[in-house]
C-alpha cells in the first residue's frame, strides 16, 4: 500500500480541481479503475479543436456543466481516499490500453507505435531497458574503464552526462563558457524564451511541475537545467571555461586525442575511448560584414551577446533581422527605445498564441505535483496535441495547384488564416501588408509565436524597411533605397553559424582528414548522429535533425541519446575498441534525406534559409515526422557497423 503526500483540505482540493484538464483527469481515473466506467459516451470529451485564427488547440473537452461537475467529484473521492488511506499505484498502461485510452481521450484515431512512443515519454515503460539489458552483460570495472569525453554542458550535453552516470560509465563534459545550459546561458536578450510548450519541452524521466508559464522564459530554464546538473550529480564531470580546440583520433589505439583550452587559453591533452558532441547549432553568432562597420561610433553588438551595460531608453536603435531572437526581442524593446527600426531580409510566418504569456494556474501546479498519474497524462495528451498535428501541411501535393506558395491544401488552409490574422494585427498599417506576408510556403521556414510583434510594426515609433543595407557609417546605415538611418545603436539578430557542425572544433579521423574539409558546405551523418571515417565519434543535434513543424528539440535529443547510449553499450557488451557507420549505408541514407526533404515545405525551391547549404541541399531539418525519427533512432542495428 503506498502513501501519499496530498496537501490541502476538502475546499482547497475543490478548488484545485477548477483548473485541471478534464480528458486529462478521466485518464488518472480510468488508470485508478482498472475498467472502462469512465470510457463511456457520457464522457468522451468533444475532438481536439483549433480555433479559428489560432495555431495552439482547445483541448478542454467541451463538458455540459452537469459532467463537469460529475467527474471533478468522482476525481474529488479518489484523492480523499489517496490522502486519507492510501493505494496501491495502478500498473503501467499496455501498448493496446494506451491506444484505447488515448483514442477516448482525444476523440481521435491514434497510431499504435505513437502509443508506443508514448509509453516512453510518459515513463510507463524505461526506454532506457534498449541500453541496460547490454550493459548487464559488462562488469562495472570494465564500465569505469570505458572513457567518454562529451563536449557542451547544454541541453543535449546535459542529457548524455546524466545517461553515462547512470549506466555507470565514466566521462568528462567539457563546456566553454563558465556555466552550463548552452543556449539558455548565453541569450539573455528581452523576453528571451522557449516557443515551445514547457511541459513538453522537458526530459521525459525530469519531467518539471513547477514551470509558472506554459511558454517560460530564460531565466526559469536556465535554472531548469542547472536544477538537473545538480539533482543528477553532475557538477564533478564537468570542467567549465574548457574549449574543445582540437579532436584527433588515434588509429593505433582507436582512442580519441582532445586538446582542450582552458580559460586562459593554456592547452592540454585527454583520451578518449569515445566523443560525443553536443555543441548544437545554434551557438556560434554571425555577424555579415557589412561595409563601414567599424566605422559606427554607437554601440553595436549580436543579440546573442547582449550588452546589458548598454541602456536602449530614449535611443534610437536598429534591429537586423526578423527570426526568432527579432521577433522576441523587439515588441520589449520598442516600449523602451525613442524610435527603433527593423531591417527585414525576408518575412517570417508568425502564429497567434493566446497562451503564450499565461501563466499556469495554482490547480493545474497542485495537479503535476500531488495527483499520482496525472503529469504523466498531461505529458502524453501535450505531446499528441503539439508534436505532428501539423505534418501533414508540410509534404508536397503533386496535384496541388497553387505550389508557389503553398504545399497541399491543409498548407494553404494555414497561409489563409495567418493572413487574415496578420492583417487583422497591423489594424490602419494595411500598408505593411505587403512587407509582411512571406512569399514562401508556411513551415518553409521556421513558424514563429506571436508576442505582440505585428502590434510592434504598427507602432509610430517603429519603422519596418525591406530595403537592403547598404554600409554603415559614423552615425548610422544607409540602405538600397538612399536613405540614411541614424541610431545610437544596432542589435544584429542575424543567426549563427548554422551549416559548419562542429566548427572551430578541428576533428581529424581515421584518414588524417579534417572533419570540416569532410563535409565543406554539405555535412551529412548517418541518423545525424554518425559519421564514415570518425569511428566512436556521435553527433547530437547533428546534420538533418532540426525540427520546424512542432514538437520539442529536447524530444529528439532523447532519440538521439538512446540511440548513442545504446552503440556504446553495444561497443562494451562486444569488447570492440571501435564502432563506426559504413560509408555505403551514411549514403545510402542520406540519399534518402535529401529525397525526402526535395518534397517538403522546407525544401521548397523558393525558400531560401539558413536550413540550406549554398547549393540548395537542406542540411540541418530532419526529413521526418517526430514519430518516425524515434523509430529510426529507438534500436541500434549491429550489423549496419564496423566494429573491431
Amino acid at each position: 500500500m503506498a502513501t501519499f503526500d496530498i496537501p490541502g483540505d476538502d475546499d482547497a482540493l475543490r478548488s484545485a480541481l477548477e483548473d485541471v484538464n478534464l480528458p486529462t483527469l478521466l485518464m488518472v481515473l480510468t488508470q485508478f479503475a482498472g475498467d472502462d466506467r469512465w470510457l463511456s459516451d457520457r464522457y468522451k470529451p468533444d475532438p481536439i479543436m483549433v480555433p479559428e485564427g489560432e495555431l495552439f488547440p482547445d483541448d478542454t473537452g467541451n463538458y455540459s456543466d452537469e459532467v463537469a461537475v460529475e467527474i471533478r467529484d468522482a476525481a474529488l473521492g479518489l484523492i480523499r481516499t489517496l490522502r486519507d488511506e492510501g493505494a496501491e499505484l495502478p500498473q503501467a498502461p499496455s501498448k493496446e490500453r494506451m491506444q484505447q485510452m488515448m483514442e477516448f481521450s482525444t476523440a481521435e484515431s491514434v497510431d499504435a507505435d505513437f502509443c508506443s512512443m508514448l509509453l516512453e515519454e510518459t515513463r510507463f515503460v524505461d526506454r532506457d531497458e534498449s541500453w541496460k539489458k547490454l550493459l548487464r552483460q559488462v562488469s562495472e570495472e570494465k564500465r569505469r574503464d570505458f572513457q567518454v569525453i562529451v563536449v557542451g554542458a547544454g541541453m543535449s550535453g546535459i542529457c548524455t552526462g546524466i545517461k553515462l552516470k547512470e549506466a555507470g560509465i565514466s566521462f568528462t563534459i567539457l563546456e566553454k563558457n563558465d556555466a552550463v545550459g548552452g543556449t539558455w546561458y548565453e541569450n539573455t536578450y528581452p523576453d528571451c524564451g522557449v516557443d515551445t510548450p514547457n511541459h513538453f519541452y522537458s526530459y521525459s524521466f525530469e519531467r518539471n511541475p513547477n514551470w509558472s508559464g506554459y511558454f517560460s522564459k530564460r531565466d526559469e530554464l536556465h535554472s531548469y537545467f542547472e536544477h538537473c546538473v545538480d539533482k543528477y550529480g553532475l557538477r564533478e564531470n564537468i570542467s567549465l571555461s574548457s574549449e574543445v580546440r582540437k579532436m584527433r583520433l588515434l588509429s593505433a589505439t582507436g582512442r580519441w586525442e582532445v586538446t582542450v583550452a582552458d580559460g586562459n587559453g593554456d592547452e592540454s591533452t585527454l583520451s578518449a575511448n569515445a566523443v560525443v558532441s553536443a555543441v548544437g547549432q545554434l551557438n556560434r553568432p554571425v555577424v555579415p560584414e557589412f561595409p563601414g562597420l567599424d566605422e559606427f561610433e554607437g554601440e553595436a553588438f549580436h543579440s546573442a551577446r547582449w550588452r546589458h551595460d548598454v541602456s536602449l531608453a530614449g535611443k534610437r536603435v536598429g534591429v537586423i533581422g526578423t527570426g526568432c531572437s527579432a521577433v522576441q526581442l523587439v515588441p520589449k524593446t520598442a516600449d523602451v527605445a525613442s524610435h527603433l527600426t527593423v531591417f527585414q531580409r525576408t518575412p517570417h510566418w508568425i502564429a497567434p498564441n493566446k497562451d503564450y504569456y499565461r501563466p499556469v494556474e495554482p490547480g493545474l501546479l497542485w495537479a503535476l505535483n500531488h495527483l499520482p498519474l496525472y503529469a504523466e497524462w498531461h505529458r502524453a495528451r501535450m505531446i499528441f496535441s503539439f508534436m505532428d498535428r501539423n505534418w501533414g501541411a508540410v509534404p508536397a501535393d503533386p496535384d496541388w495547384e497553387q505550389p508557389e506558395t503553398a504545399m497541399n491544401q491543409a498548407n494553404n488552409d494555414l497561409r489563409e488564416g495567418l493572413v487574415s490574422y496578420i492583417s487583422e494585427q497591423l489594424g490602419d498599417k494595411q500598408a505593411l501588408m505587403d512587407v509582411c506576408v512571406p512569399d514562401f510556403p508556411v513551415f518553409g521556414k521556421r513558424l514563429i509565436v506571436d508576442n505582440n510583434w505585428y502590434q510592434a510594426m504598427a507602432r509610430d515609433d517603429v519603422s519596418l524597411t525591406d530595403s537592403s543595407i547598404v554600409r554603415f557609417t559614423s552615425t548610422g546605415i544607409e540602405t538600397a533605397d538612399g536613405t540614411s538611418h541614424e541610431f545610437d545603436a544596432v542589435i544584429f539578430a542575424t543567426g549563427f553559424n548554422t551549416n559548419r557542425f562542429l566548427w572551430p572544433m578541428e576533428v581529424v579521423g581515421t584518414s588524417g582528414t579534417s572533419l570540416d574539409a569532410r563535409w565543406g558546405n554539405y555535412p551529412q551523418a548517418y541518423k545525424g548522429i554518425l559519421v564514415p571515417d570518425y569511428p566512436n565519434m556521435f553527433c547530437l543535434y547533428g546534420p538533418n535533425t532540426n525540427i520546424v513543424h512542432g514538437g520539442s528539440i529536447i524530444y529528439n535529443t532523447e532519440c538521439q541519446v538512446n540511440y548513442v547510449m545504446q552503440c556504446l553499450s553495444l561497443m562494451l557488451s562486444r569488447d570492440s575498441s571501435t564502432l563506426e557507420i559504413p560509408q555505403a549505408a551514411a549514403d545510402e541514407y542520406n540519399e534518402e534525406v535529401q529525397s525526402i526533404s526535395e518534397t517538403l515545405a522546407w525544401g521548397h525551391p523558393g525558400v531560401q534559409s539558413w536550413y540550406k547549404n549554398s547549393e540548395g541541399k537542406v542540411v540541418n531539418n530532419s526529413p521526418f515526422s517526430n514519430l518516425e525519427y524515434w523509430a529510426r533512432t529507438h534500436d541500434v542495428e549491429p550489423n549496419r557497423y564496423l566494429m573491431q
